[in-house]
């Protein structure tokens, strides 16, 4: 049996595909220990392709919500969902009990560690917005 190399057969020269995955992978998963303007590119950049790909599908996620509400109100009219009105309101009556009770708290831990990160991601959604 013979082993092939990670470049056999493509007629390049340079790095293989898992070499570009691990290296990338290293950096994201040691991140907090990457320098502050390592975080802020790694940030700015996940940051500019999340806030382009959510502009650009903004308008498809948009019409299919619509759509969706649209044929939930055509089957309930028609009668192939029914709603149970008395559930409905003891569940709402239960959460709002429940939401009164419990705060959602971010330890201000995870953003003092990352506050590099989520600037850059900030700033990138901004300009990813801004392209788009």
């Amino acid at each position: 049996m013979t082993e092939l190399s990670k470049n056999e057969g493509s007629g390049k020269s340079g790095k293989g595909v898992s070499e570009v995955v691990d290296t990338v992978l290293y950096y994201v998963v040691d991140l907090k220990k990457q320098p502050p303007m390592a975080q802020l590119g790694v940030g700015a950049g996940f940051g500019t392709v999340t806030g382009y790909f959510v502009t650009k599908g903004g308008r498809l996620v948009a019409a299919t919500v619509g759509i969706s509400f649209l044929l939930a109100q055509f089957a309930i009219h028609k009668g192939y969902i029914t709603l149970n009105e008395s559930k409905i309101e003891r569940d709402i009556k239960n959460l709002q009990k429940v939401s009164k009770r419990d705060t959602i708290n971010i330890p201000s831990s995870f953003i003092t560690e990352n506050r590099w990160i989520l600037g850059g991601f900030a700033a990138g959604m901004l300009i990813g917005f801004s392209i788009a």
